[in-house]
């Protein structure tokens, strides 16, 4: 289990309020499973985009993390519609998005409508883990963006795409797993 107290969110992982927006009922049980190993309370749960808007209205969670490819509404419409401007505080809660495709035009879209960060299908304790520990540590600002609020992504540019044994000057390293 982390131990890990987020900067910004001043909780440690044991206290997050996490939205689990899928809709693959198997995957929600899997990540709801593993986030409990973690010594985390039972993550809130939502079978769609939809669904996780109506949830958010109740109480805004401390993370959410969402599938990108769901339907009725997919992630991609479901994070533009947390980082609204307008929805402050909601719109500044990390995101991290599952999906069992990373292709770049899908990283891109996905760090351009809102992402924090990414997570490659399958799933597992450590490369979860790591994306939450990342993401408590993540002080980047939110930068508003037409009619949304999102981080500034800088994939292009990471040494870590030329050489992987390079860590950035910032600190921060992006894996794919």
């Amino acid at each position: 289990m982390s131990n890990i107290t987020s900067p910004t969110l001043g909780m440690p992982l044991a206290e997050l309020d996490v939205l689990i927006v899928d809709d693959n009922a198997n995957m929600r049980l899997l990540v709801c499973t593993i986030l409990r190993n973690f010594g985390m309370p039972v993550p809130r749960q939502a079978r769609d985009g939809t669904t996780g808007l109506t949830e958010l209205e109740r109480r805004v969670p401390s993370l959410i993390i969402s599938d990108w490819e769901m339907g009725p509404m997919n992630g991609f419409d479901f994070i533009r519609a947390v980082r609204r401007v307008g929805r402050e505080p909601l719109c500044f809660v990390p995101i991290i998005v599952l999906t069992a495709h990373a292709s770049r035009p899908l990283i891109e879209q996905a760090f351009a409508c809102g992402a924090t960060q990414m997570l490659v299908k399958p799933v597992t304790l450590g490369n979860l883990l790591q994306r939450i520990n990342w993401v408590l540590a993540d002080d980047r600002p939110f930068i508003r963006d037409g009619d949304i609020y999102r981080q500034e992504m800088r994939l292009s540019k990471s040494p870590l795409a030329i050489n992987p044994n390079v860590e950035p000057e910032d600190g921060k390293t992006w894996t794919l797993d």
